[in-house]
């Protein structure tokens, strides 16, 4: 079923006039047509409830059509107005849009006031596009070079009647006809090997963490799986993969790998998980500035990252004041193994596709 604007207003509890729909269908899409990512990355962490983005240009873009509009009075409309936006953005299958909604979510910790639906739409888009992101494609090796048919008439009657007026334009156009041949065979050539590069790149990663999962050895940490704990291999894990990824968002199976690698850790038998500031304890300094988290992703839509780059600064200790304040959940929260390195994995390939 395919909602309209009003459909999306009245699952929220609002009941706009139908002038005040067609208001807003304008501005949604210039929105549309010339968001950027960092616009985007600001309308999923508005989603998520975050206060900490002005958000002026999107404020601006609808009063432009209705200057009633404001971000104080109509702070829920503008969070579904967001929520539409980054939906049309998902359906259009962008990368960015959909990876960011499903690392927002921290794993379902992560509530919001309006429009829930949208998690899920995120989720799905976000296994389909794993899957047909790898898809084999058949390639075509087949070149053709351009030939134009009147030139050969041209030369055919040439030899016919020999004339050198006639000589001389029609070196001209042979001249050229080579040069757009050339250029036509070059461009197909190119688009031949970024295919084939395509299709070996893939394969590259699948070697590559097929032998990591074997190896039972986190690159990163320098140090066998054996020898951590299952948090501190959930993390650890979740790191090498990202850094073995090539593709955009990573291969679907990504979940199943990280569980087998978590399954390596020693005293890996099931034990109640533990609050989330204790697994970051367990991180010594070392270790700590071996994981090179990217800092650059907004701090509300990926708190593993954030906690991991505030207690390298501050220490394993005294990062917790800082956290809640950056990304607006307690330092307590419980994410088990499995769900800390699928989250954190989330937001090193968030981080990479940002750069």
């Amino acid at each position: 079923m395919k909602y309209t604007f009003a459909d999306r207003y009245a699952e929220a509890g609002l009941s706009p006039t139908a002038e005040t729909i067609k208001s807003r269908q304008e501005p949604f899409n210039r929105i549309l047509e010339n968001v950027t990512d960092a616009q985007i990355l600001e309308l999923v962490a508005t989603y998520y409830g975050s206060e900490q983005f002005d958000l002026e240009w999107f404020r601006d873009e609808f009063v432009e059509n209705d200057a009633s509009f404001s971000l104080v009075g109509n702070r829920r409309e503008a969070r579904i107005l967001a929520a539409l936006i980054l939906d049309k953005l998902i359906q259009d299958a962008n990368r960015l849009a959909v990876l960011a909604v499903c690392t927002g979510s921290v794993k379902g910790l992560r509530s919001v006031e309006q429009c829930d639906w949208l998690i899920a739409e995120a989720e799905n888009a976000l296994l389909r596009l794993s899957v047909t992101d790898r898809e084999y494609k058949a390639v075509e090796p087949k070149i053709t070079p351009l030939v134009t048919q009147k030139l050969q008439e041209e030369i055919n009657n040439l030899v016919s009647n020999p004339d050198w007026q006639t000589l001389a334009g029609l070196l001209g156009k042979m001249r050229t006809e080579a040069q757009s041949s050339t250029k036509t065979i070059s461009n197909q050539i190119s688009q031949l090997i970024s295919q084939l590069d395509t299709q070996a790149e893939i394969m590259r990663e699948e070697s590559q963490m097929l032998w990591w999962l074997i190896g039972g050895f986190s690159n990163v940490l320098e140090c066998s799986f054996s020898d951590l704990d299952t948090d501190q291999t959930a993390i650890a894990s979740a790191v090498d993969l990202a850094n073995l990824t090539k593709s955009t968002l990573g291969p679907v199976a990504i979940s199943t790998m990280l569980e087998r690698a978590i399954s390596q850790a020693k005293n890996n038998k099931t034990k109640q998980p533990q609050a989330f500031n204790a697994v970051v304890a367990k991180l010594n300094s070392n270790q700590l500035g071996s994981l090179k988290i990217n800092s650059d992703t907004p701090n509300w839509i990926s708190p593993v990252s954030t906690a991991i780059t505030l207690a390298t600064e501050f220490g394993s200790s005294d990062w917790s004041n800082k956290f809640q304040e950056r990304v607006g959940l307690d330092s307590s929260i419980i994410l088990e193994p499995k769900q800390l390195a699928e989250q954190l994995y989330r937001e090193c390939i968030l981080g990479r596709l940002i750069e």
